[in-house]
């Protein structure tokens, strides 16, 4: 079983599917995911600004740790997307589709005609040419997820008619843009934002749409997520889990420091 099939496997059981955000240069920390234990890396070009090799090369070194590898795109625009799925990713994230009209072009580039737009010339997703013509074809609608961010008031007040959109897979709110578009950054225990939250999730719901949250350390707002259904959650970064995980150990060191001293003394 493939890591996409991994994937849709856990959808269809109702799993949850945990991963992390990383756009790192180094590949050790991708192929790592999936030894420790991740379901799929959110390699992220919004933000970062990847070349083109190290989004390749973070996608190839993520499966190989037995990883899905789900790239977020900078934009909605063709010459941003063709590139990243003519790698082999297991899923595209499309930042800030606030409309029907916004989940309908991201979905029309990744799809070959007559129900699409996407240009021919598969590279990797088509193992390098190894695979006949006819049985990529036949298949590269279902080889990768088009996943929607859900991260601004007018995104939510058009979900329905997104989530109705073919080709949809899932959706996933990005909660401090979402809080910033009704001027209330960051205060997610806001009853506006949790108003917000569980309007996502009840709509996609009675689409039966796969639907997740992507942030930072805040295990409350995981659990918040977690408890209502959600069937992708992506937290941290690397650098997240040193600045926690270096913060324990100076805090650890220093105690024992402390308490030699006193024994000395």
């Amino acid at each position: 079983m493939n890591n996409i099939e991994k994937i849709r496997t856990r959808l269809e059981k109702g799993t949850l599917c945990f991963g992390t955000h990383c756009s790192n240069t180094e590949l050790d920390f991708y192929e790592m995911c999936g030894l420790t234990g991740y379901d799929y890396v959110w390699i992220d070009n919004e933000h970062a600004g990847m070349t083109q090799p190290m989004i390749k090369n973070a996608i190839i070194a993520t499966n190989a740790g037995g990883c899905a590898a789900f790239v977020r795109v900078p934009d909605h625009d063709m010459a941003h997307i063709k590139p990243v799925i003519e790698c082999g990713p297991d899923g595209v994230i499309f930042p800030m589709v606030n409309s029907a009209e916004e989940a309908k072009k991201c979905v029309d580039i990744c799809t070959y005609p007559p129900k699409g737009i996407r240009g021919f010339g598969p590279l990797r997703a088509a193992d390098y040419g190894l695979r006949t013509f006819e049985d990529y074809v036949a298949t590269v609608d279902h080889s990768f997820l088009k996943i929607m961010q859900c991260e601004h008031i007018d995104a939510v007040r058009n979900l329905d008619a997104i989530l109705e959109v073919p080709g949809v897979d899932a959706i996933i709110c990005g909660p401090m843009d979402l809080s910033a578009s009704v001027n209330k950054l960051g205060q997610f225990k806001d009853p506006e934002m949790l108003e917000l939250f569980d309007t996502i999730i009840a709509k996609c719901k009675a689409h039966h749409k796969p639907f997740g949250l992507s942030i930072g350390m805040d295990m409350d707002l995981i659990a918040y997520w977690a408890e209502r259904g959600a069937s992708f959650l992506s937290m941290g970064t690397p650098l997240d889990y040193f600045r926690k995980m270096s913060l324990d150990v100076i805090r650890s060191v220093r105690a024992v420091e402390a308490s030699s001293k006193q024994n000395q003394g």
